[in-house]
């Protein structure tokens, strides 16, 4: 019998289209007997893509997948594991099923990790030991073989053995004895150092660039010391980029050139700033800056800030000493007006300083400040002119950006003035401060802080107001005005204390991803003497909302402390330290 020929080439057509359909059938993996790591090894290795058109192809596929299966399972040390595989038809397909029977895990029984040649007593290829994934006793993984070799190939180039050769790599492996013994034998050859730097064209001469090099000509290679000075361009703020490369080809006598690409930033800067607080209202602020003023990279900075209760305008030159990045001389000079609450002064300074930034995280400023104050608080006026001799210690730590989750501030200053020593009064006065934040399960969040001040003066009513101590406000006790508390004079008016003692802690919970409630208690005021202190107690909620230019924190405080139980509502935006 004979088809019309449409019909002969639609029959053709759909036995083509059978055999596509049935070679490219889908093969479903049901697997038992293997759990956890093996189970997910031996799935990534059996291969379900293949394409099975005949009862020989399906032979030869469970042979293959018989063999998947102890390659993945010798993988992790299994070297006797055995497979059951069965492979049927079904409508959708095929259907693989694979039963297996791990058997004993091969022990690593002995790892022998050697260095000889010039690294053979080097501190950082000697703790190689303690970094590698493979140690004696623990289940042989042929994973952490290959990371082991790696490690010892990756510390050798971290510092300077680029000749490196393995002169052994055996894992050696008694599938029967259930144990197996590794074997990296490494010459490290040689080790390079550091050669000379230079730099693409800048503005800058060539020996104030050379402070900005860690490390000199002859220092043994180590990549930290690299990535170190590529850091330490970026950390000076005078490159918007910079790229740091070693130039092995051309390494001559042992020593690697090093060559510093830098692009240098914009070398003036206007910046213009808006806030709010509470303590002084609505804020601008005008900032310029030279970033630097001539080749041996000397800054040039002013400021001016508005507010209602407090004007300022300063200038700031810096000079960078031996460390650009971390010492610094600075002079500055200063002008401030304030209206607060009770007290009012005016004030103008010279302040000449050191700033030394440590390993550690530390900060210390020496400094040397002439002040000249005019200034009223409650019924003491007075003009007073003084020499303040003072040092800081400060570090910060944080993480989590322009709202961090964890970190701590920790500043500890004290300034003294003599008469002896052309200051109209004598004066030894010492702050302490410390804030804590801490973060747990990204929703509870724990901030506590202390402030302590303390001043010694031979006449308090001619120390100036910017020297005394007062409490309250958004940043101290808060449900009381900004500088409302400390003693006061006979018409009831704050004049400020010679002490000062402040604590708070809060609590915040996430409830958003960018919104946080919080609870707090403050305590603490300004006083007199020691015998004196009398401790005002704020408390209160609020929110906490994680903005793009940092927290902003509002606050509904209560004075439960007083009779009258004043309250305030209280508005800031920045980071707690």
């Amino acid at each position: 019998m004979f088809l019309p020929r449409n019909q002969t080439l639609a029959a053709v057509l759909m036995g083509v289209m059978m055999t596509i359909g049935s070679a490219h059938a889908a093969i479903e993996l049901t697997l038992s007997g293997a759990e956890g790591q093996l189970a997910d090894n031996i799935r990534a290795h059996i291969d379900t893509e293949t394409v099975i058109d005949s009862e020989l192809a399906g032979r030869l596929y469970r042979d293959k997948v018989i063999e998947q299966v102890q390659n993945a399972a010798e993988a992790l040390g299994y070297y006797q594991a055995e497979a059951d595989v069965t492979l049927r038809r079904v409508d959708a397909g095929w259907a693989l099923s694979v039963t297996v029977t791990p058997g004993p895990r091969v022990e690593v029984r002995d790892v022998s990790l050697q260095v000889t040649g010039a690294g053979a007593d080097d501190p950082g290829l000697a703790r190689i030991r303690g970094i590698v994934p493979l140690h004696s006793g623990e289940a042989l993984n042929h994973a952490d073989y290959e990371a082991s070799k790696r490690a010892m190939a990756n510390e050798a180039l971290q510092r300077g053995f680029f000749d490196y050769r393995f002169t052994t790599a055996r894992l050696a492996v008694n599938a029967d004895g259930g144990w197996a013994d590794a074997t990296l034998a490494m010459d490290s050859g040689r080790r390079y150092a550091l050669g000379e730097v230079t730099f693409s064209p800048s503005p800058f001469r060539r020996q104030f660039l050379e402070r900005l090099v860690p490390f000199r000509p002859g220092t043994p290679y180590t990549a930290e010391a690299v990535a170190d000075f590529n850091q330490r361009l970026f950390e000076s703020g005078y490159f918007e980029d910079a790229v740091v490369e070693t130039q092995r080809q051309a390494a001559s006598e042992g020593r690697i050139p090093v060559r510093a690409e830098v692009v240098t930033g914009e070398r003036n800067t206007v910046t213009t700033g808006l806030g709010f607080s509470t303590d002084e209202g609505p804020r601008l602020r005008f900032g310029y800056e030279r970033h630097y003023v001539n080749n041996r990279g000397h800054r040039l900075s002013s400021e001016l800030r508005l507010s209602s209760a407090r004007q300022g305008l300063n200038a700031r030159y810096e000079i960078p000493l031996a460390d650009p990045v971390n010492d610094h001389l600075s002079v500055t000079t200063a002008w401030q007006n304030e209206d607060i609450e009770d007290s009012r002064s005016e004030r103008y300074s010279l302040r000449v300083g050191r700033r030394q930034t440590f390993t550690s995280g530390w900060t210390r400023t020496q400094s040397l400040r002439a002040l000249s104050e005019r200034f009223t608080a409650g019924l003491d006026t007075g003009r007073s002119r003084l020499l303040l001799p003072g040092i800081r210690f400060s570090r910060t730590r944080s993480r989590g950006g322009v709202d961090p989750d964890w970190g701590d501030h920790q500043r500890y200053s004290l300034e003294v003035a003599s008469e002896d020593l052309l200051s109209d009064v004598d004066i030894a006065r010492l702050r302490l401060g410390n804030t804590w934040l801490r973060t747990l399960r990204d929703v509870h969040r724990f901030e506590v802080s202390a402030d302590l001040g303390g001043m010694a003066t031979s006449d308090f009513t001619q120390t100036p107001t910017s020297l005394r101590f007062f409490a309250g406000g958004d940043q101290s006790v808060r449900g009381f005005a900004y500088r409302s508390l400390g003693p006061e004079d006979a018409s009831g008016e704050v004049t400020g204390g010679r002490y000062l003692t402040t604590a708070s802690a809060e609590y915040s919970y996430a409830i958003t991803g960018q919104w946080r409630l919080a609870g707090f208690v403050d305590s603490g005021n300004a006083y007199e003497a020691i015998d004196a202190f009398d401790p005002e107690v704020g408390t209160g909620f609020g929110v906490r909302w994680s903005s793009p230019v940092g927290p902003l924190r509002l606050d509904f405080a209560w004075g439960v402390s007083r009779e009258d139980v004043p309250f305030r509502i209280h508005l800031s935006i920045g980071p707690p330290f």
